[in-house]
């Protein structure tokens, strides 16, 4: 899982600097919280799912899944919701600041 993170957080992290860096305008907002968005998902989801990924197929190797990989595989999906929440809080926020302009 080491390199495609490390790809993954460069490239979205790039795209969140871009688009933070936009919102100068209405059309240029909208730019910015979809470059935002791409940043986030391919810095946080796709390595998080990446991430789940192997864990699942991990567990399922011996053809059964213990308690223990089970947890930790739930606690892998909270972490990507939770990540995901905030995102949703933060593109609120983004288009509350646009409406007010």
């Amino acid at each position: 899982m080491g390199e495609e993170k490390y790809i993954c957080a460069a490239i979205g992290t790039t795209l969140g600097a871009v688009g933070a860096g936009i919102s100068v305008s209405e059309v240029q907002a909208i730019v910015s919280i979809i470059i935002t968005v791409l940043g986030f998902v391919i810095t946080v989801l796709i390595p998080l799912g990446i991430k789940l990924y192997k864990k699942i197929k991990k567990a399922l190797e011996d053809k059964k899944i213990t308690k223990e990989e089970a947890l930790d595989i739930a606690e892998t999906g909270k972490e990507i919701v939770e990540k995901t929440v905030s995102l949703v809080d933060n593109i609120k926020e983004e288009s509350d600041k646009i409406q007010k302009e």
